[in-house]
């Protein structure tokens, strides 16, 4: 089926929150602060392409080349015409769509969005999403590296036929997983005002200074 996907999805995508199809095109070019993939295909912003590292027995699901689950977001910029996505191809093995296996499922409406896994602060309630499983990769999936994907789509002429909207690759990252906690201060190469020691700690620290100083100030003035 068919359903509208409200443009607050790729806003929840990316952490923030908000409403109005403005927000998809401004907050789609926003790079996320999780190690994934961005890549553009016509008027489609494809972010944070990755594979989620397996949340039990990872070393075996690794060693049989899994199951694995895909995670991203397709964010669409077009006012006006929809889009699907047809497939997605792995660079061994095969990908199979277990939430969202109609076509119709996986289409995404002009200033929409489509989300695959399953992220922290996902609304279920305005937000798309499908599940997908990536199996028989052999060794072309490990963690620290990256294997191509490729994405294929489609998009609804005015007569109403689907026709062929481009495809792109994607060098796709082995991820911590969406589930998993985000790190984004972690990942943050740039200095920031919570990474440089200003947090709740800082403040802490700084605190102690000043009362440190105080006292030795009453020191001298007592001598």
């Amino acid at each position: 089926m068919v359903t509208a996907v409200a443009a607050i999805g790729i806003a929840v995508a990316l952490g923030t929150t908000g409403c109005g199809a403005g927000q998809i095109s401004q907050t789609a070019n926003q790079l996320p602060a999780v190690n994934g993939a961005n890549v553009n295909v016509d008027q489609l912003e494809l972010r944070d392409v990755q594979i989620l590292y397996p949340e039990d027995d990872a070393s075996t699901v690794f060693g049989d080349g899994g199951p694995f689950e895909l995670a991203f977001v397709v964010a669409n910029s077009d006012p006006l015409v929809y889009y699907r996505l047809k497939e997605i191809r792995p660079e061994e093995g095969q990908v199979t769509f277990v939430e969202g296996a109609e076509a119709d499922d996986r289409v995404i409406p002009p200033n929409g969005a489509l989300r695959g896994g399953t992220p922290v602060g996902a609304n279920p309630e305005f937000e798309k999403r499908l599940s997908v499983k990536l199996d028989n990769t052999g060794d072309t999936v490990a963690a620290g590296l990256t294997t191509e994907l490729t994405f294929a789509f489609e998009k609804r002429e005015a007569d109403g036929r689907w026709v062929d909207a481009g495809e792109t690759t994607v060098d796709t990252p082995v991820d911590g997983g969406a589930k998993l906690e985000r790190q984004d201060v972690a990942r943050n190469a740039e200095p920031t005002f919570y990474n440089q020691g200003h947090g709740d700690e800082g403040h802490a620290e700084e605190g102690t200074g000043e009362h440190g100083a105080d006292g030795e100030g009453n020191g001298e003035g007592g001598h």
